[in-house]
């Protein structure tokens, strides 16, 4: 079997597929004859040594993948079946040593997830790490609710089109923002109520504030958004306060713009705001939160109010122009890879 691994975590180029000897589970354990991975900005971030998880010498990649059940470890107690269709949860594995960027791997078989019949082969493997995400941050860090507005930044990512989605199903109005007048248009095909364009870097930062309050004000007729989902962070969290109602919700994911923020106190006092940050980790080690966001997803993909999009597929072998259209930042969606 094809695994690809790290050889010098101090060199993000150094990546290589090499043959290895196909493994066998042992007990609590599953082999998933794996049919396509989706690739996060946190497997680059990884290869960078720049993620919260750290490599080794040596470690595979891949933070979530999908596949069939391909054996079953002795006396391992399991309801899962040879030829199930199952997605690996996120966050339940070893990366280094289990990472999905590979013709197979072993994993606990308490970290399997069926997935849904309403997905192919070729998509499955996209889809827990986004929708895990944004279900977590809008609905339990966020409490978004029926009706209420919620502005979805990095919106062309996986993780913002999940979020665009999970609104709609929950019957709330999205904004979703990007960087680009290309996808703007796709983001409304999505199911964006609303979307507005900043043009990264192209206008003072004063600018691109105001620019960001007029239009907030604008679409909810100077209520302002009940909840911002931000996956940016940096000196516009200024806008994203300014343009909040009171009483508004900021949850943070993301760190896309490394440069401080910019929040000044006493309008957090005044306004009663609250901003919280947020990962996935908070979702799935949690039982009962984990399970409920599996339900609900579960049953959004059943009855088809939930759908990944896939931005371009790429062979294992081909792995190299994957990371690299993954750097481009010109994707919207998801990568995927199939082995």
């Amino acid at each position: 079997m094809r695994a690809l691994i790290l050889p010098s975590p101090s060199n993000p180029d150094s990546l290589k597929l090499i043959d290895t000897a196909l493994p066998t589970p042992k007990k609590g354990e599953v082999r998933v004859k794996l049919t396509s991975i989706g690739l996060n900005r946190g497997d680059l971030l990884y290869t960078q040594n720049r993620y919260f998880i750290k490599p080794d010498e040596g470690s595979r990649l891949g933070f979530e993948g999908a596949g069939i059940v391909d054996e079953i470890g002795i006396d391992t107690e399991t309801k899962l079946k040879l030829g199930d269709r199952v997605g690996l949860c996120p966050m339940s594995f070893e990366v280094g040593t289990q990472g999905c960027l590979a013709d197979y791997g072993i994993y606990p078989h308490e970290a399997l997830i069926h997935s849904p019949d309403t997905l192919d082969d070729s998509e499955s493997g996209a889809i827990w790490m986004a929708y895990f995400t944004a279900w977590g941050g809008l609905v339990e860090a966020g409490q978004l609710t029926r009706n209420e507005t919620t502005v979805i930044t990095a919106a062309s990512s996986s993780v913002g089109i999940a979020a665009i989605q999970i609104a709609n199903m929950l019957g709330a109005k999205s904004i979703a923002c990007t960087t680009s007048e290309d996808k703007a248009q796709a983001l409304y095909n999505l199911g964006a109520q609303h979307v507005i364009v900043q043009e990264r870097n192209k206008k003072p930062i004063k600018q691109a504030i105001q620019h960001y309050v007029d239009q907030i004000q604008s679409f909810t007729h100077k209520q302002g958004s009940d909840l911002v989902f931000d996956a940016v962070a940096g000196p516009m969290t200024h806008a994203l306060v300014k343009a909040s109602k009171r009483e508004g919700r900021i949850v943070i994911h993301g760190l896309l713009d490394r440069r401080p923020m910019d929040i000044h106190a006493g309008v957090l006092m005044k306004r009663l705001l609250t901003i919280k940050g947020y990962t996935v980790d908070q979702t799935l080690n949690q039982a009962q939160q984990k399970q409920n966001a599996i339900n609900a997803i579960q049953s959004g993909f059943s009855n088809k109010q939930l759908k990944p999009v896939i931005a371009k597929k790429f062979t294992l072998a081909n792995f190299n122009q994957a990371f690299e259209y993954l750097k481009s930042n010109q994707h919207l969606g998801k990568i995927v890879i199939t082995p």
